[in-house]
């Protein structure tokens, strides 16, 4: 019979593959905005009619107006955009606290974690999350710094070459034959899509230590547990299994403080709950209602932990197929394509709602 701490790891897991198919749906609709960005870009270069100027001193003095006026743009892009990721975190935080009551109440069969944490609290967490030392908002406006730099520099190394306006547009969005992944400002996206990655599962992992920590009363430990496969990090891999007491955090067998909610930027990891045994809760007042079955599977010890692809195995092929996509997971059966080329979740898109909606 699986242990209570067995069941919430299986819950959490599968909350996990949602998030990743939110993560889907938040890059998607940033790239959409950084394409647009782009392309206005491009067209404020076609309108500066540098090039048209005689007088190197001319062209200098049109470069600047454009810089000046584009470097206002860019921001102000990214500044919606930073604005809307915080409400999507917020809503990751939301969603994360009622996964990880949902998941700790179904294994135990009987309402007993709640949820506690008001709007302002969430709203707290997907505002002051920090990544790497910093927080969503401070990282947005560095990824717009960045983006006008790429921008500023290609133009004007296009300018030092004697490059015509076209040139240079080829050189920002890259080439049609290799489908503008090799432009200047392509490194862009990729920093924006690291960027959504590594906040909704730091905002989403402190989302779920708040909630342990607000239920200490059952909850003793946390567990570190890391995504194994051939994209694990040698630091998750060793932080995989690790445990601290709840909440105070202090090593539990080891000396390895907790290193926070993520471990690198991208990372995947997440930590999961060790409930109290039977004889940790002391069995009396409220506890007491804990069914009898549920009783002998509170034995406090960790979870048996598997593979993503080892736990996705035991489930239904509904549940696998919906986990995947039609088209990964009938590749996935045939052994056609590796289980570490799916994790991308970009063809299986959820929304906060649409996730909600499932619990």
């Amino acid at each position: 019979m699986p242990s209570v701490n067995d069941k919430i790891l299986d819950e959490i897991i599968g909350h996990s593959v949602d998030l990743q198919r939110l993560e889907a749906s938040v890059k998607f609709r940033i790239r959409k905005e950084l394409k647009k960005l782009e392309k206005g870009l491009v067209e404020e270069l076609n309108n500066s009619n540098i090039w048209d100027a005689r007088r190197e001193q001319t062209k200098q003095k049109r470069l600047k107006a454009l810089l000046k006026q584009t470097k206002e743009t860019i921001k102000s892009t990214y500044k919606s955009i930073s604005k809307e990721h915080i409400k999507t975190l917020t809503g990751v935080a939301s969603l994360a606290e009622k996964q990880a009551v949902k998941s700790i109440n179904k294994a135990i069969n009987f309402e007993l974690a709640s949820v506690s944490m008001s709007k302002q609290m969430l709203k707290a967490i997907a505002s002051d999350t920090l990544f790497e030392g910093a927080p969503s908002k401070e990282w947005w406006a560095r990824r717009g710094e960045a983006f006008h730099a790429r921008f500023a520099d290609t133009i004007r190394q296009g300018m030092m070459r004697g490059d015509d306006t076209k040139t240079i547009t080829r050189n920002l969005i890259g080439t049609a034959k290799n489908k503008f992944k090799d432009g200047a400002l392509t490194p862009n996206f990729r920093s924006a899509e690291a960027l959504v990655r590594t906040s909704i599962q730091s905002v989403a992992n402190e989302a779920r230590l708040m909630t342990y920590a607000d239920n200490d009363d059952i909850i003793k430990e946390i567990e570190w547990v890391s995504t194994l496969d051939s994209r694990t990090t040698q630091t998750c891999m060793a932080l995989d299994g690790l445990k601290w007491k709840n909440p105070s955090r202090e090593p539990v067998g080891h000396s390895t403080p907790f290193v926070g909610t993520t471990a690198h930027w991208g990372c995947r990891s997440t930590q999961v709950p060790v409930t109290k045994s039977w004889e940790e809760l002391g069995a009396k007042g409220d506890f007491n209602e804990i069914p009898e079955s549920t009783r002998a599977s509170m034995d406090g010890q960790v979870s048996d932990k598997l593979s993503y692809e080892g736990w996705l195995k035991g489930k239904p092929e509904k549940f696998q197929r919906e986990a995947l996509g039609a088209k990964k997971f009938d590749l996935w059966k045939k052994g056609d394509l590796k289980f570490t080329d799916m994790v991308n979740q970009s063809g299986n898109a959820l929304t906060v709602e649409q996730i909600l909606n499932k619990l």
